[in-house]
């Protein structure tokens, strides 16, 4: 072997030692795996604004603005509920405090899970207020995971209270 031949297989084999050494290959890496889809929702009133009506509202308090909601799951991910919050003029509402449980259930001829939102599934309820207070919004939020483990809150639009 001539000098030049050595010296040139030396750099050569200096050269894939650094490409090895440094993590590099002639392969192609393994891409990752796709992210799972997340839950997604869309929510619908019957009404918005909600007129005020003077009865018809509960037993108790016969006055109030209320509507029937749908709350729609639209990436096909499956959710769990854990929380659910009310909230009037953009505060949680103590006075609302109630399970998802006891205030949603099945929408017309669809299935339903207690406490979940099934994927691509839909969960009916009447929402607002009976009060003798005024407020100008009403407002949901939903906490809690999905099928694919990730936590969520979601806020449903905001409802407009009709004036007294």
């Amino acid at each position: 072997m001539t000098l030049h031949r050595a010296a040139r297989a030396l750099v050569i084999a200096a050269a894939w030692a650094a490409e090895v050494a440094c993590g590099n290959s002639s392969t192609t890496p393994t891409p990752p795996p796709p992210a799972l889809p997340t839950a997604a929702f869309t929510v619908t009133f019957e009404q918005n604004p909600v007129p005020f009506r003077s009865t018809g509202c509960s037993f108790s308090t016969p006055s109030g603005w209320y509507t029937p909601a749908r709350i729609q799951e639209t990436a096909g991910v499956a959710f769990t509920v854990t929380t659910l919050t009310q909230k009037l003029d953009g505060a949680a509402a103590g006075f609302l405090a109630e399970s998802f449980n006891s205030r949603f259930a099945a929408c017309s001829g669809l299935s339903f899970t207690p406490g979940m939102v099934l994927a691509n599934g839909a969960a009916c309820a009447t929402v607002g207020v009976c009060t003798a207070s005024t407020y100008a919004t009403y407002q949901f939020s939903l906490a809690g995971t999905d099928a694919n483990g990730h936590t969520i809150t979601f806020d449903s639009p905001v409802l407009q209270l009709g004036a007294r």
